[in-house]
């Protein structure tokens, strides 16, 4: 099996949230959290980037977002929870990005 190298969470419309560098990669490549093998951790996952998905406006990409900031940093802070989450499952670094919002987080 391919070391697993970096793991970056950071959802982007209309794709998924997960970022994985093997070893032999170029590039990193998008993953389902449904890969990972902890159901629950899959699953949290996915449902917080369901949130993400559902605030994207396909007749108007530009005007896509969460409706207010306390909303926004709500869902930015769950989703750090869960870097944090999947960092100490792998047992190595997640990056988490966010708009305007980069961290390294150690399991």
């Amino acid at each position: 099996m391919e070391e697993l190298l970096s793991v970056r969470l950071a959802p982007e419309w209309i794709t998924d949230c997960l970022w994985v560098l093997r070893t032999g990669d170029d590039i990193p490549q998008n993953t389902a959290p449904s890969d990972l093998a902890d159901p629950d951790l899959a699953a949290a996952i996915e449902a917080w980037d369901d949130e993400f998905q559902a605030v994207f406006d396909h007749d108007d990409p530009m005007s896509s977002g969460f409706p207010d900031e306390a909303t926004t940093t709500a869902w930015r802070d769950r989703g750090e929870h869960l870097a944090q989450r999947l960092a100490t499952a792998l047992g190595l670094p997640v990056e988490y990005h966010v708009a305007g919002y980069d961290r390294v987080i150690t399991p």
